[in-house]
Order: C-alpha cells, then structure tokens, then sequence
C-alpha cells in the first residue's frame, strides 16, 4: 500500500493453536505511525504470538490488523522484525555491508545505489568504520546493530522488535535501549517493541501495552509514560509510572527488575 497510512490497527484479535487453549483473547490496539509502542507482559503472555500475528507469520483465529482500513494477510516489505536470537540474525558468511544489502538485491539492480542506502543505515547505528568486518568479529551490540541496519534499509512502514536486548549483558542493554531510542529520535520510525521489563518499556515508548498472564491473555491496559526523554529510571514520574504497572500485573519488584 501506499505509505499515506496513519495507523496500524489490531481489533478483535483472538488466537488458538489447533485444539489448544486460546492464547490471546480479543487483542485490540492502534499504534500511531511514527509512534513507539512497547508490548509488555510475563513470560507465557503471548507478545510473541502477538508479534508473529501482526508480522503476517500466523494468521489470527479471529479478529483483523490493518493499516487504517486495510487488512494484513501474510508477511511483507511493510513490516520488518528484529529477532532475539542474535547469534542466527545474521548471515555469518557476508559482512556487515554485505548483511545490510542484502535485502535490497531484489529492489534495486544498481550496486551503488544499495551500497549507499545500506551505508546511510550503517552510519545510523553506528557501524559505518565496521562494514568489512564478519558478524564472528562483532560484540553482541554490534550484532544486534547490524539487524537494525538491515531492518531499517528496507524502509518498512513498521519495524517490530521481538525482546531484542534479553540475550545482552545488562550494561550493553542498557546502552542500546538509549541507542535505539535515539534512533527513533531521529528516524520518527514506527517501532514495536516486545519485553518483560518494565524499565526498558518506560525508557523506551511513547505508549505502553501491557498483557495479563496467559492462557487466554488480554490488555489490561495502555497508556502513555509521557516521560520526558533521558528520565532517569530513579525520578519520581519514573518511580510513579513503574509502581502503576506493578499494580496492573499484580506482583511487587524492586525498580529495575523484569516481570520475570
């Protein structure tokens, strides 16, 4: 479709497996385009069910997602999905220009033109001294940059991004939450983000979802942190809004914790 969309829309969205119990329970939501919406929930909440259904890699038992008024069926260009499993993201036997173009072979023939538009993403997440190098040679960060380059050169209406700091280390976490979040910044790209961790909603989204317990997993609410950019996890708004999601899924952490 043309990118005149205003919003991604999920109304009436339920999911079962085969004969299984239901997973997710009439899942309604809109995420603005040029909006940031993290999805957060425990473990066994459904956000990646959730996450292949609006991908287009499951089909919904019920209910539909649209751009607008226009439904999605099945994956496509539009929404791209940055994986947790960094260590498989990435083409091991190409290198990071290489990784970052590859995607655009079938859009454009002209080499130059999917270099350049590869290195504009690259120079985005920081990796443009780093295009020769072999995802073997790189940190974790770097690795999970690189997908992001390779996501945003496709220049998808939606990027959505499935937990993809769990597997680092909590220093590195936390220096690529404020990374993509300026990326964002600078992007106005409509993100997706699932998580468990109520800190890296907060520093994250401008809108917060946040799932009950499976099976049969609702929306227990949604609402905006209207959180300044660069608050600090240990201000009072920050304290208030964590405290407020705390009550919603019932259990008590300590600032900084995950649901899990």
């Amino acid at each position: 479709m043309e990118n005149d969309w205003k919003h991604l829309k999920v109304s009436g969205l339920y999911k079962r497996f085969d004969r299984g119990p239901i997973v997710l329970s009439n899942i309604s939501l809109t995420v603005e385009r040029g909006g940031f919406l993290c999805i957060l929930g425990p473990s066994g909440s459904g956000k990646s069910t959730l996450v292949d259904l609006i991908a287009g890699f499951e089909p919904p038992t019920e209910g539909i997602i649209a751009f607008d008024d226009v439904p999605i069926h099945g994956p496509g260009p539009d929404r791209v999905v940055i994986f947790q499993d960094i260590s498989n993201a990435l083409f091991p036997w190409l290198t990071v220009m290489e990784n970052a173009e590859f995607g655009l072979k079938k859009i454009y023939r002209d080499k130059k033109e999917r270099t350049d538009r590869a290195m504009q993403a690259l120079e985005l997440v920081g990796l443009d001294k780093d295009t020769h190098k072999f995802p073997s040679e790189l940190s974790g960060g770097m690795k999970q940059r690189a997908q992001i380059a390779r996501g945003l050169v496709m220049d998808p209406h939606v990027l959505i991004m499935d937990e993809p700091f769990a597997a680092l280390d909590a220093i590195t976490r936390r220096r690529m939450q404020y990374e993509l979040k300026e990326i964002w910044e600078r992007t106005k790209k409509t993100i997706i983000f699932v998580t468990h961790d109520i800190s890296e909603s907060l520093i994250l989204a401008t809108e917060v979802t946040v799932l009950s317990s499976g099976p049969e997993a609702r929306i227990l609410d949604t609402f905006r942190p209207d959180l300044p950019s660069g608050t600090d996890p240990a201000d009072a708004e920050f304290i208030a809004a964590y405290r407020r999601i705390e009550a919603l899924v019932g259990h008590v952490h300590d600032a900084g914790e995950s649901l899990t």
